[in-house]
């Protein structure tokens, strides 16, 4: 069986009826659909990632994974760290290094 989904002309969710530009939604829209790097922009030329993507997209995509989740890590790492010490929390301080 096929599923079809009836659309009333006067429904306030159409896609086309909410064409205004200055909207919410557009903007979230446009902001979300600009991309933020091009390998093919000429001002990556000398870029070494852009080289990586356009040549080896496998190799560049988990370079870049890595270090996002490496960065993610730290971050939450540290968010802990300011929950779990409150006022006496040293930004990137080591810790006691005691597991036992």
């Amino acid at each position: 069986s096929t599923f079809k989904m009836v659309v009333h002309e006067n429904d306030p969710k159409r896609k086309d009826q909410n064409d205004d530009p200055d909207s919410i939604d557009e903007k979230n829209d446009s902001f979300l659909d600009k991309p933020f790097f091009d390998p093919e922009n000429p001002n990556n030329n000398d870029n070494w990632f852009a080289n990586l993507v356009k040549n080896d997209y496998d190799t560049a995509e988990a370079l870049y994974v890595g270090a996002f989740l490496t960065i993610m890590v730290i971050v939450s790492q540290e968010l802990l760290r300011i929950v779990k010490y409150g006022d006496m929390y040293v930004p990137f301080g080591g810790g006691g290094g005691k597991l036992f």
